[in-house]
C-alpha cells in the first residue's frame, strides 16, 4: 500500500478529489483540462511495483463502424509521442491515455509522480478534441486530424 498512499497524498496535495475504489488499489478523480473533461484512474500493482495512469473520456467509446479509423489515428499520433501511449479497447472501443511508473529498485518520489501524472494529463487534454472528432462519422481522416497538433508543436 506504499505506492498507493503515496500518490494519493500526491494528487490530494494538488487539489484532486480522490475516490478510492473499494477493495482494490485504484484511485478516481475527474479532470478539466482547457479542452474539455475526463476520467483519470490510477492502478497500483504493489506486487510489481507499478503505478499506471489512464486517463480517458468518460461515458463515450468510439463506435464500432469507427474503431479501424481510430487505430489508424491513435497510431500515427503515438509514432511521435515520446512517453505514453493511446490505447483503444477493441471490444467497447473505450480510448484511453496511459502513462506508467516501473517502481522496482527505486524509490518514489513527488517528480516521478508529477512527471507520470501531468505528462498525461497535458497529452489527453492536447488530444481530447481529436479524439471526440475522430468518434463521429463525420470526422476528417485520420492523417488530416493527426497532423493538425503536429503543426501546433513548432
Amino acid at each position: 500500500m506504499v505506492i498507493l498512499e503515496q500518490i494519493c497524498d500526491f494528487l490530494e496535495e494538488e487539489g484532486f478529489p480522490i475516490e478510492r475504489v473499494e477493495e482494490r488499489d485504484v484511485l478516481r478523480t475527474l479532470v478539466e483540462g482547457d479542452n474539455g473533461i475526463w476520467t483519470l484512474v490510477v492502478v497500483v500493482r504493489e506486487d510489481t511495483h507499478q503505478a499506471i495512469f489512464y486517463s480517458h473520456i468518460e461515458g463515450l467509446t468510439t463506435p464500432e463502424h469507427r474503431r479501424s479509423e481510430m487505430c489508424e489515428f491513435l497510431n500515427r499520433i503515438n509514432y511521435r509521442t515520446v512517453y505514453g501511449s493511446f490505447e483503444m479497447d477493441m471490444r467497447d472501443g473505450e480510448t484511453s491515455f496511459r502513462t506508467a511508473l516501473d517502481l522496482e529498485d527505486v524509490e518514489l518520489n513527488g517528480n516521478m509522480i508529477r512527471n507520470a501524472l501531468y505528462t498525461n494529463l497535458a497529452t489527453m487534454d492536447r488530444y481530447h478534441d481529436s479524439l471526440l472528432m475522430m468518434m463521429k462519422d463525420d470526422a476528417p481522416s485520420p492523417a488530416e486530424l493527426a497532423a493538425e497538433p503536429a503543426e501546433q508543436q513548432l
